[in-house]
């Protein structure tokens, strides 16, 4: 197996080894509703959001895997799920000794910088033993997102991704 990636950042100058994992606050739904009306409207904790007892919403890791260095790129995504995948999902989640298997359909609600529009693409989240958060897995298609991860990422490209990341530029 190869080592982790290691790069030398070209905004900061320093080195870096291995990739960050960039994880959203929420869904842009919830991030839509004005923020004086999000404390009665929205619930939410770190892995699930609930907006207006009626729209639910599960986090899950969508890995992109490196073609070559053995790392991966993260992004800790939401997805809309129905009420009985959520009611099952929430079951299961707490669960110290949850098996792995179940999966749950749902629909992307992140915007995913440095891809297309991002928002609605067909999703899988696979249950994975307790700690760990779920797998999103996207439906097979031809947006880029899909083929990063079924095919790898080119190890430039996620640094140059990394780079925006982690030193965004300042307005």
């Amino acid at each position: 197996m190869q080592p982790e990636l290691e790069f030398e950042c070209r905004i900061c100058g320093e080195p870096h080894r291995g990739l960050p994992a960039w994880h959203f606050q929420a869904p842009i739904q919830a991030l839509a509703i004005p923020r004086h009306e999000r404390a009665r409207r929205v619930e939410l904790t770190e892995d699930d959001r609930v907006i207006d007892e009626r729209e639910f919403y599960l986090k899950g890791l969508l890995e992109l895997p490196l073609r070559g260095p053995a790392d991966q790129f993260v992004w800790g995504i939401w997805l809309s799920v129905s009420a009985e995948s959520y009611a099952r999902f929430a079951d299961l989640f707490a669960n110290v000794s949850r098996g792995v298997g179940e999966q749950f359909f749902g629909w992307v609600c992140t915007e995913i910088p440095g891809y297309p529009n991002t928002q609605l693409l067909k999703a899988t989240l696979h249950v994975r033993e307790y700690p760990v958060r779920p797998r999103v897995e996207l439906e097979p298609t031809d947006h880029p997102l899909a083929i990063d991860q079924r095919d790898g990422l080119a190890p430039l490209r996620a640094i140059e991704m990394a780079e925006r990341l982690l030193h965004p530029p300042v307005a």
